[in-house]
């Protein structure tokens, strides 16, 4: 009987490892394409006056898609109303864009980027969040 609860004890702490494993690659994969996509965005529209460009409005779709599609995965993960806040500046920057609003456009854009950072930060298993 004491092998047993050993055995099982042992099978207790490799799944939960491999949870907190999953959740980190998980949370990690999408607030880093999050950012890659807020930063190729901040590129091709750094100098344009005219965000109605066919490259950038792809690119913000492109965003928004692989936002909701990561999004879907973390809410598993965290709280959602701890991520709502990217998902709610991407529909902004969207509508900014499709109004050409550069300034409210480029603040949406350093919204998100700031979001995903800090959430990489505090977000995840990590020694700080256990302790």
């Amino acid at each position: 009987m004491k092998i047993f609860s050993k055995i099982m004890l042992a099978l207790i702490f490799v799944f939960l490892i491999g949870i907190s494993v999953a959740e980190e690659i998980i949370i990690d994969n999408g607030l880093t394409q999050a950012m890659n996509d807020c930063l190729y965005l901040e590129n091709i529209s750094q100098n344009q006056q005219d965000l109605r460009l066919q490259k950038i409005a792809l690119a913000v779709d492109d965003l928004e898609y692989h936002w909701k599609e990561n999004e879907s995965k973390m809410c598993f993960l965290v709280n959602h109303k701890n991520i709502q806040e990217i998902g709610l500046e991407i529909s902004k920057m969207k509508v900014y864009q499709q109004e050409n609003d550069v300034k409210e456009f480029k603040a949406c854009l350093d919204a998100v980027k700031f979001y995903s950072q800090s959430y990489l930060h505090f977000m995840g298993a990590n020694l700080h969040n256990v302790l």
